[in-house]
């Protein structure tokens, strides 16, 4: 039978069985569904991409992470991946703080805001003679290119709150940019504080006043909250954030639903991500979209629970996110592992594409690969 009589047949039997017809669509849905689903609850775990407050965002169908890693704290490092499995380092990144630094203080949490074609990195310092840590910012019109901060003081600081860190813009939904960060409330009558305010379209200049989305109310929190990352989505606002100590395996990965880009927001009555597959005292979580406009959360894990100076070694965490109007959720269904290729490996792994979750098999031989697929 020719083509055009197989189609004339099928188009008859359509007519003739319209029942089995839907059925077999409805089949096909389900199993579509369940592919789906099961493709977008796996995450991916990076060992040795120690950033413990990883920032992530993609551009032109590539995923950059940006962050410092503890083993060389005056370096803010900034990593590329296709898929998100295959890490590669980049050139971007800072170097040279401003004179106002502290060299001997190190750099902290940092994250990259898209500004009409131009980038801002927004970055923590230890301030010099102050003996707190604030936010500065660095611009670069290429995101392959390093950041220069030529800035004479800090762009967030508030000194009376302890200092100020853990830097993260956003956009509300008509497109207008934010900084959100945190205090850590280290000083007399200061309690640790999630921060909002509005940024000029350059991102360059903070108008307005500073907003207080979120703090400690809720007694898992542990009197902690940090690492706000705020989402818009169909015109609600859902912050993500870090709450409890940072080591003992007691942090924790928390969600609020938020009034406006401005708060105030109102904290879940339970923590998003405790542990399990993703590995121990998950933090420092904040929230991007791919380019098929699927979200995830990038954050910090340990291999084990740590001992109280961030050892065992930490890893990188991409996990699967879940927007909907009542709030964000994750599920974990299983885990692949990434890694960051060295130099002598760039142009050796065959991935030349964007977003093959589910869609081939996992190309890196690690030895312990099927204990992190299954446990």
């Amino acid at each position: 039978m020719g083509e055009k009589g197989l189609t004339h047949g099928l188009i008859d039997y359509a007519r003739r069985q319209p029942a089995v017809v839907i059925i077999v669509l409805v089949l096909v849905g389900l199993y579509a569904s369940k592919a789906g689903s099961a493709t977008s609850s796996r995450a991916v775990i990076v060992p040795n991409l120690d950033f413990p407050a990883p920032s992530l965002l993609t551009r032109d169908r590539t995923t950059y992470v940006v962050g410092v890693d503890p083993r060389a704290p005056d370096t803010i490092r900034l990593l590329t991946s296709r898929e998100r499995r295959s890490w590669s380092v980049a050139s971007g990144g800072l170097t040279a703080p401003p004179a106002w630094a502290d060299s001997g203080g190190g750099l902290g949490p940092a994250a990259i805001g898209v500004f009409d074609g131009s980038y801002v990195l927004y970055y923590t310092a230890q301030v010099r003679g102050l003996g707190v840590r604030c936010v500065s910012a660095a611009t670069s019109k290429h995101l392959d290119e390093p950041f220069v901060d030529t800035s004479l003081a800090p762009f967030v600081c508030q000194p009376a709150e302890g200092g100020s860190t853990d830097p993260s813009p956003f956009l509300d939904e008509a497109g207008r940019p934010y900084l959100a960060w945190s205090s850590p409330g280290q000083t007399a009558g200061a309690a640790p504080t999630l921060w909002a305010q509005r940024l000029r379209p350059d991102g360059l200049v903070l108008t307005g006043d500073p907003a207080v989305l979120l703090r400690p109310s809720l007694d898992w929190q542990q009197k902690r909250v940090a690492s706000p990352s705020m989402i818009s989505k169909d015109g609600h606002y859902h912050l993500v954030y870090s709450a409890a100590p940072e080591l003992n395996d007691r942090q924790v990965v928390a969600a609020a639903e938020c009034a406006s880009p401005l708060g105030p927001c109102t904290a879940a009555d339970k923590p998003l991500l405790t542990g399990g597959k993703i590995g121990s005292g998950p933090g420092g979580a904040h929230a991007f979209a791919d380019a098929r406009n699927r979200w995830w959360l990038g954050l910090h894990s340990w291999d084990a629970p740590p001992g109280g100076a961030y050892l065992p070694a930490g890893r990188l965490a991409v996990v699967p996110l879940k927007i909907r109007d009542g709030g964000v959720s994750t599920h974990v269904g299983s885990t692949t592992l990434g890694q960051v290729r060295t130099p002598e490996q760039h142009g050796t792994s065959g991935q030349d594409g964007d977003e093959r979750d589910g869609r081939e098999r996992d190309r890196f031989d690690f030895n312990h690969e099927k204990h992190a697929r299954d446990e």
